[in-house]
């Protein structure tokens, strides 16, 4: 089989060359703002002429929204650029065929807690076939250090890589990216390719179909060669969440992949997800798009009407040595395969908590609400809604008491905390008289107890009554 570029995990540092470039007004989205922004319904229209690639940077904090980039001059591109951190690029469509030679997006975050967003973005009309590089590049060089999402993009017909995210792992990097409702379309090499270094990635009700791609060329290590990849899951955890995908799931130096409601192959429906643009003006007005896709919309219903829409999972590999678990929830909560558990009967849910242990397997549970608390006796990984989690930090971290046992009569009590509050059955009776309404909480004990957990500080406290009060913290 023809070989392609995967060895080559970072394109030449000159993203543009022997070409003219034609710098945007100030060369800044900010300059753009100021000349009047757009609403979601209107948008402004960028010519580039022919021969010329216009580059837009997005700096720091910015936002560059509601622009249609009009390519169809022979030999016309651009190329949208980010620095900094906080930024957004929303609403914008980029009309005709890609010439190559650059990336049309090359977006980064430098801050390792900084965070950038790529939204309704459509780059579907194709590039010419055997040149060089594609729809997307993270910036490595930058290098990105944050996290990326990128929600809503229709990226299609790409020689080198549709979205290309694993090159800052490359270079030691932990920058990582999310995928969310977006579709790629016959790109080549790789329709959707992660970096999960140091944090895993997230695609979630995505549509990926490999189908109609076209031959590598320029930069490319078999020039003629179709073949591609829907995920390429580089250096770490990638979590597919009800995806449909038509082509191969692929992993390098130490990538893995998990597929939870994930349709491969022939079960998976191609249609693109709700509100994906499928033109660059549907993109920059905001407005249109994909009537959607049945088998994700079929799913997303069901969680909806289960009313369970959050997920953990606990896993181990080793056979011989059991892991034992136990969590809380303030809603409810049962048993489900996510991450290709398993349903056996040596686990018991009763009020709210679950208890278990595996053992060369995975248990994993649907619930609504908060989580109250969570401990585990051993060696397992936890999964948190598709991403790893250190179980110590699971949960809410402080508890409170009421206790009238100490006096039989009524005990009435009312405090305020700073962060999250809910009642907890493991540490007390849960009736009628106890309403918990955001920070705020009241109630009554008649000879018994009551119990929360809670986070940030305890702001007020009130007793009438003899009730004993026990604050803790630091533990599940």
């Amino acid at each position: 089989m023809a070989r392609d570029e995967a060895v080559r995990d970072t394109p030449d540092d000159s993203l543009l060359n022997r070409r003219s470039y034609l710098k945007f007004a100030g060369a800044t989205a900010a300059a753009f703002a100021a000349a009047g922004a757009a609403n979601a319904k209107q948008y402004r229209t960028i010519t580039v002429p022919a021969g010329d690639t216009k580059v837009i940077t997005v700096g720091d904090g910015e936002t560059f929204e509601n622009v249609l980039i009009d390519m169809t001059a022979d030999g016309a591109s651009a190329m949208v650029q980010t620095s900094g951190s906080g930024w957004k690029i929303r609403n914008v469509g980029f009309k005709g065929t890609h010439p190559g030679g650059h990336y049309l997006m090359v977006p980064g975050v430098s801050d390792a807690n900084g965070t950038g967003l790529v939204e309704n973005v459509y780059m579907g009309d194709g590039q010419v076939a055997r040149t060089k590089s594609g729809g997307i590049w993270v910036n490595a060089n930058l290098p990105h250090r944050g996290t990326i999402t990128f929600r809503n993009i229709h990226v299609a017909k790409m020689i080198d890589n549709g979205l290309y995210g694993s090159g800052p792992g490359a270079r030691g990097y932990g920058g990582n990216l999310h995928v969310e409702s977006s579709y790629f379309k016959a790109n080549t090499i790789a329709n959707v390719r992660l970096n999960a270094k140091a944090r895993p990635c997230n695609v979630t009700n995505t549509v990926i179909d490999t189908r109609g791609n076209q031959a590598c060329g320029v930069g490319c290590s078999a020039p003629g060669s179709k073949n591609t990849r829907g995920v390429w899951s580089w250096y770490g955890e990638t979590h597919l969440r009800n995806c449909d995908i038509v082509g191969s799931i692929s992993t390098a130096h130490g990538g893995s992949v998990t597929k939870t409601n994930t349709r491969i192959g022939g079960n998976a429906d191609p249609t693109p997800p709700k509100g994906v643009p499928m033109t660059a003006k549907q993109a920059a007005s905001g407005a249109g798009g994909s009537s959607g896709n049945r088998k994700q919309m079929t799913t997303k219903k069901q969680a909806k009407a289960q009313g369970l829409p959050n997920v953990i999972s606990i896993s181990s590999s080793n056979s011989g040595a059991p892991a034992s678990y136990e969590f809380e929830v303030a809603g409810k909560v049962k048993k489900s395969t996510d991450r290709g558990a398993s349903k056996d009967g040596d686990d018991s849910l009763k009020n709210g908590i679950a208890k278990g242990s595996v053992a060369g397997g995975t248990d994993s549970y649907r619930f609504s609400g908060t989580l109250a608390s969570f401990s585990l006796d051993g060696n397992a990984t936890v999964f948190f809604n598709g991403e790893r989690v250190t179980p110590g930090k699971l949960g809410l971290p402080k508890t409170i008491v009421i206790d009238g046992s100490v006096n039989k009569g009524s005990n009435s009590y009312s405090f305020d905390v700073g962060g999250d509050v809910t009642k907890s059955r493991a540490l007390g009776s849960v009736n009628k008289h106890d309403t918990v309404h955001g920070t705020r909480v009241k109630g009554k004990v008649f000879g018994g107890k009551d119990g929360y957990r809670f986070s940030g500080d305890l702001k007020r406290l009130r007793i009438d009554g003899n009730a004993r009060i026990s604050v803790g913290s630091g533990g599940n």
